[in-house]
């Protein structure tokens, strides 16, 4: 992908991140009118992101094939790409997140063909976003400033913590588990998806040592079934009203009743948010305290030869899962000292290991050690939802400012929009928010009211 080293300014709408939410963000508005965009990523790759930056070929899609298309009016757009890459996978196997890596930035490379010009990949970091009166003035470093009529945040992920010695605290990195011993001892703090992708990587790599993987309630993400399952006919209405004490209680006697969890989920599947946004602030903190991590093992399974890898790991005694509490202690170059305290027990358990890994998922919120973030939180521009789960957001995904007043110019998409959308981290959901924003934004440029079709239509 050749970047654009000196791009028209103004431009009708910067997005700030060139991951899996920019890409698809991007691709809608040049599918669907005649705007100039520019595409911000400071990474010299973009269209992969976090998810997708991976060159291990066993970190798996979480879901099959046929509901990974990236564009929410197209379902077989995926499936059709990877009949014509040729590689032999099909719409219900679950495909390395590498090859979907490479669908994001084939769709980059046409999106950028499509526009003709109207499209530009900038590499750089956004350090700074100014709102003028019509516009926004973005700093991006090492570059002269670039306007934009608009300007979406879709910044994706951070890691959960920063490096430290034999302390990593950025589990996407390759040098996360580099010079390693094959007998190594490594601790992963947390027990999920991340946690699942270092696992596997070290397997792949053929790492014999002892594994931990700990975690506050030790709950390990469940597999999918080998073959999909028809969506079941049952009647869940019930689970939309009441409070939400009355709500876990109906939804467990529906898997008493032979739901199950896999049915149920399918069945809520494309109701999630509704579901979500039912509640009240008093129970969505309830449900993110208590809930949450029950419904994410069920919600977010992995692929079924995932889970057949955990279970020989964990019957082979190389994997231990451990549900309580840690403390970081001395940390050398090649020593982490640690102390457990496993769930129901007092006992503080000292133990040393030859690397720990953070794999407690990545972070949306708030964070002032972001110079973009500590700007706009400076200038009043930025607030935190309610929840500190991201970006606080109205609803047409308008940024709010400190005192709650939906900004003009400045949109967000994505995981930092997680506090509204709390299912917002996976492509099927992504590519509705990006359908939606796309429309939103063009419709603002066709209102008399609001700024003239860009000079390029």
């Amino acid at each position: 992908m050749q970047h654009s080293e000196s791009p028209p300014s103004p431009v009708d709408i910067a997005i700030v991140g060139g991951g899996a939410s920019g890409v698809l963000l991007a691709a809608q508005l040049v599918r669907k009118a005649r705007l100039r965009v520019a595409l911000i990523e400071r990474d010299a790759h973009p269209g992969l992101g976090v998810a997708y930056s991976t060159h291990c070929l066993g970190h798996l899609l979480n879901v099959r094939a046929s509901d990974m298309t990236a564009l929410a009016d197209e379902p077989d757009h995926f499936v059709q790409w990877l009949a014509r890459d040729g590689r032999g996978f099909g719409r219900t196997d679950f495909v390395p997140r590498a090859i979907y890596g490479q669908y994001l930035q084939d769709l980059l490379t046409d999106a950028v063909r499509r526009a003709d010009g109207r499209l530009q990949v900038i590499r750089g970091d956004v350090v700074a976003i100014r709102q003028e009166k019509d516009s926004v003035e973005l700093d991006i470093e090492g570059r002269a400033p670039l306007r934009a009529h608009k300007a979406v945040l879709a910044t994706g992920h951070r890691p959960p913590s920063r490096d430290s010695g034999a302390y990593r605290g950025n589990p996407w990195r390759e040098d996360a588990i580099a010079g390693l011993a094959p007998d190594a001892s490594i601790l992963l703090i947390g027990t999920s998806l991340t946690m699942i992708d270092v696992l596997i990587s070290l397997l792949e790599h053929g790492h014999k040592g002892p594994i931990v993987a700990l975690s506050r309630r030790g709950l390990v993400p469940h597999h999918h079934p080998t073959a999909p399952i028809p969506t079941p006919d049952a009647d869940t209405r019930d689970l939309f009203t009441g409070s939400l004490s009355q709500r876990t209680a109906r939804f467990r006697a529906k898997l008493r009743a032979g739901l199950g969890w896999p049915g149920l989920m399918q069945l809520l599947r494309p109701h999630n948010n509704e579901l979500w946004h039912g509640l009240d602030l008093d129970q969505r903190r309830r449900f993110l305290r208590h809930l949450r991590p029950w419904w994410d093992i069920h919600r977010h399974r992995v692929a079924p030869h995932i889970g057949e890898q955990i279970d020989a790991a964990r019957a082979r005694g190389q994997l231990s899962i451990v549900s309580g509490r840690i403390e970081i202690g001395r940390t050398t170059d090649d020593k982490v000292e640690v102390a457990i305290m496993r769930r129901g027990s007092t006992e503080r358990e000292q133990r040393s290991f030859d690397r720990v890994v953070d794999c407690r998922g990545p972070r949306n919120e708030v964070d002032v050690r972001v110079p973009l973030h500590a700007q706009l939180v400076k200038d009043g521009l930025l607030r935190p939802d309610p929840l500190n789960q991201g970006l606080d957001i109205a609803e047409d995904e308008a940024l709010l400012s400190k005192e709650g007043t939906p900004s003009k110019h400045l949109f967000v998409l994505g995981p930092p929009t997680r506090g509204r959308y709390t299912e917002i981290v996976a492509i099927p959901d992504i590519r509705i928010q990006a359908a939606v924003v796309a429309d939103q934004l063009i419709a603002q440029f066709r209102e008399p009211s609001g700024l003239a079709a860009s000079p390029a239509a």
